[in-house]
């Protein structure tokens, strides 16, 4: 059971030693296998190790299909196992439902994909009771190895944070990752970003809230910000790193079984940006827009800010630009009408998950302010 060069219950034990919280800190995660090539063949293997599976069903998309769900599926029918493809459209109750009719008379699902077939599956898996293997096409989220899956629900303007099944094990090709654009990549640094805010966010609900906050996944998370930093410093070469920061941050999630740790005012911004439908940005360009804003507005209302100059709203700004991310609301089709409105609002959007925004809403001035300060606009 390895990530890279760690195994993940010694990782579990490694961050919970000096940890007080009440959490029993285990994972349903059984290992990371990163492989170069020959991904069908590993995950036909992981299932024959953990089931006697005679019918899988296999979630895709149209492009992952191409890229390795083809292959995947190809091993497992030669083993002669029955599969059942289904392809995944969107993150939404439907798609779910399509997965989950796929799962009947199966003992076995794969999502091959980015994160909306993998937040799809892991959520129709966790409906049927039936396990999974995640195999990521891309380094775009942390949703890679999490217990949570971000929906569209019903009618509601945002996608939805609810408690899913994380994966059995995760299978990724370093090629295929390697290979993706360059785009998703950045994309996953700025969800690690993210983690900046998200934490100090976390800090303030124990303060006012009564939260509880799980030392084992709060470090976890710091070394998530570490991986995603070194592999910029890397030259987004080492994609490795950024695998491992973005399990990291999955296991956080899975310790105190929601996305707490991973999310907080920057991601509430994101969610009130979805539901107006006019961004054309990732999920981790959006949440990183909103970290830089929200970095500024926490070392000015926050007296427990990060004291690194390195985690500063400067700092991530110019990692930001150094790996591509957009660094202004224009250039995900925004205007400033649409961030003062996104700062001012987000809080709603979550009433119960404290954060700096909860704490002091700021006015539609205010939030020009930070966002001009900041060079969002």
């Amino acid at each position: 059971m390895r990530v890279g060069s760690h195994d993940v219950d010694a990782l579990i034990d490694e961050v919970s030693v000096n940890c007080s919280c009440s959490r029993t800190h285990s994972v349903g995660l059984k290992g990371i296998e990163v492989v170069n090539g020959h991904a069908g063949e590993t995950v036909l293997r992981l299932i024959g190790e953990n089931c006697c599976a005679e019918r899988v069903a296999v979630a895709v998309d149209r492009v992952t299909l191409g890229v390795l769900g083809g292959e995947v599926a190809g091993a497992l029918s030669s083993s002669g196992i029955e599969v059942k493809l289904v392809e995944v459209t969107k993150a939404d109750e439907a798609n779910v439902s399509a997965v989950e009719r796929s799962l009947a008379g199966t003992e076995f699902a794969v999502a091959v994909g980015g994160g909306t077939v993998i937040d799809v599956c892991k959520l129709a898996s966790y409906r049927s009771g039936k396990p999974f293997v995640s195999v990521p096409t891309a380094l775009s989220h942390d949703g890679i190895s999490s217990p949570v899956a971000s929906i569209w629900l019903g009618d509601r303007p945002y996608r939805t944070s609810v408690l899913a099944r994380e994966p059995m094990a995760v299978v990724a090709d370093i090629s295929v990752l390697r290979g993706s654009p360059r785009r998703l990549a950045a994309a996953g640094v700025g969800d690690l970003l993210a983690k900046v805010t998200a934490l100090k966010d976390w800090e303030l609900g124990k303060r006012y809230g009564g939260e509880e906050v799980c030392e084992a996944a709060y470090q976890l998370e710091v070394m998530a910000i570490k991986r995603a930093l070194e592999f910029v410093r890397g030259g987004l070469r080492e994609h490795e790193k950024l695998l491992e920061g973005l399990v990291f941050s999955g296991l956080a999630m899975s310790l105190v079984g929601s996305s707490r740790p991973a999310s907080g005012s920057e991601h509430l911004i994101s969610h009130y940006i979805d539901g107006k439908g006019k961004s054309r940005a990732l999920h981790g360009e959006q949440v990183a827009l909103g970290t830089v804003a929200m970095a500024l507005y926490h070392s000015e209302v926050n007296d427990m800010w990060w004291k690194e100059e390195r985690l500063g709203w400067r700092r991530i700004r110019r990692v930001m630009e150094e790996v591509g991310l957009p660094v202004t609301l224009a250039e995900i089709g925004l205007n400033e009408e649409d961030g003062v409105g996104a700062i001012v609002n987000a809080a709603d959007i979550r009433p119960e998950r404290f954060t700096v925004l909860h704490m002091r809403r700021p006015s539609e001035q205010e939030a020009m302010s930070l966002l001009r300060r900041t060079g969002i606009c």
